[in-house]
């Protein structure tokens, strides 16, 4: 399957959003996902279902000033 995982073009054989963090050893600490514009919630992540052309952005918030 060909997705977008935070900008760059890839393929994985990953069915579920959780499946494809694993995959590629994202931190799931503090991450908030989002699947074309939509924010899925973590305890949804192991059953969300991926779909072909997906765009997914994982994002960490930063304190600062």
């Amino acid at each position: 399957m060909q997705l977008k995982l935070n900008g760059k073009s890839i393929k994985t054989a990953q069915n579920t959003l959780f499946e494809l963090l694993k995959e590629y050893e994202i931190n799931t600490q503090s991450i908030v996902v989002a699947i074309n514009t939509h924010i899925v919630k973590k305890e949804q992540w192991e059953t969300y279902r991926l779909n072909e052309g997906d765009i997914i952005e994982c994002l960490t918030f930063m304190g600062g000033g």
